[in-house]
């Protein structure tokens, strides 16, 4: 049903691309997505949550939830990174 949110426990390999696609590269982070949540609108919005792993010393390791968008037709891109508490 359009507009309400559908939860994926796996990605597909289309998710995985969509995601890889969308974040790029962090200066920090590297971000492996371990489920989704996908709603479709005018485009689809996806919720990735992932665990951030950090790039150097210093950093700690937690989950994210990057929010995606891919407009109709269009590119995906990162709308949001947001570190989720334990």
């Amino acid at each position: 049903m359009p507009g309400s949110w559908e939860y994926q426990p796996n990605l597909t390999t289309y998710d995985a691309f969509v995601f890889y696609n969308a974040i790029g590269q962090h200066e920090d982070y590297f971000y492996h997505p371990i489920a989704v949540a996908k709603q479709v609108v005018n485009g689809i919005n996806y919720r990735f949550m992932t665990i951030a792993e950090p790039k150097q010393a210093g950093y700690a390791p937690h989950f994210a939830l990057v929010t995606v968008y891919q407009p109709p037709g269009g590119q995906p891109y990162a709308t949001a990174i947001t570190p989720i508490s334990v």
